[in-house]
């Protein structure tokens, strides 16, 4: 049986993602590929659309069409992002975007267990796997455990915590939920606004500390949560 020429140019860039291109990398515009395949564009539009619906493409809205970067299918507990990458063989980044000292509000106060008005630092990074954009990030840590945190590398925090202040983290409580990317959120990802994220809202602690009060966005297209789920209530065989 003949492919057809969807199939055929589908085939084509399948190909080129496999052998030439990396995650991140654009494609052939529309028209580069109509004049090289010698197909109409609406074959080529066809045949990119089944590549973005089976998540080998992304678009991006103003910028094209790219590669999509590594997804990450992560296991419910407490680690660093850099160490979570590496376990699954992705070389982490980080790009901080700001850093700065600021007085606690009302909901930072509460979250971190301290007065409001309490100097807390507040940093935002963006996170990357393999270079590709995986996640943005705010976290607020109270300046009195961490006096001079802000010259410090802020890559890396928890091993910071452990290696400058002798501050080990030991538990956390982490909600998830779903959301869209705003405006802001979307130009830092690198995705279309209301693009579908996940949400984690995470407090660590040290003991009986709060060390951490964290937002963090991550990408759905790159980014999965994995659960165990065990038996809550009767045990098996017990009739309800």
């Amino acid at each position: 049986m003949v492919a057809t020429k969807r199939a055929q140019v589908r085939s084509v860039l399948e190909r080129l993602i496999d052998v030439e291109l990396h995650p991140g990398d654009p494609i052939p515009s529309e028209r580069a590929l109509v004049d090289k395949l010698n197909v109409s564009r609406v074959t080529v539009r066809q045949a990119i659309s089944d590549l973005v619906e089976s998540g080998a493409l992304e678009r991006v809205h103003g910028k094209g069409t790219f590669v999509t970067g590594p997804q990450v299918d992560s296991q419910l507990h407490l680690t660093s992002f850099s160490r979570e990458m590496r376990a699954r063989g992705l070389e982490p980044g980080t790009v901080v975007l700001s850093a700065t000292e600021i007085e606690a509000s009302d909901e930072t106060a509460k979250g971190l267990r301290v007065a409001k008005g309490t100097k807390v630092i507040r940093v935002e990074r963006l996170r990357t796997a393999d270079a590709s954009p995986m996640a943005y990030e705010i976290g607020y840590y109270p300046s009195q455990l961490f006096p001079g945190l802000l010259g410090r590398e802020l890559g890396t925090l928890y091993d910071v915590f452990a290696s400058e202040y002798d501050v080990v983290v030991t538990s956390g409580e982490q909600t998830v939920r779903a959301d869209n990317a705003d405006g802001h959120v979307a130009r830092v990802l690198g995705v279309a606004r209301r693009a579908p994220l996940l949400v984690l809202e995470r407090t660590t602690f040290a003991g009986r500390k709060v060390v951490e009060l964290s937002w963090s966005a991550y990408r759905a297209d790159r980014y999965r949560l994995h659960m165990a789920l065990t038996p809550r209530g009767p045990r098996s065989g017990t009739a309800t």
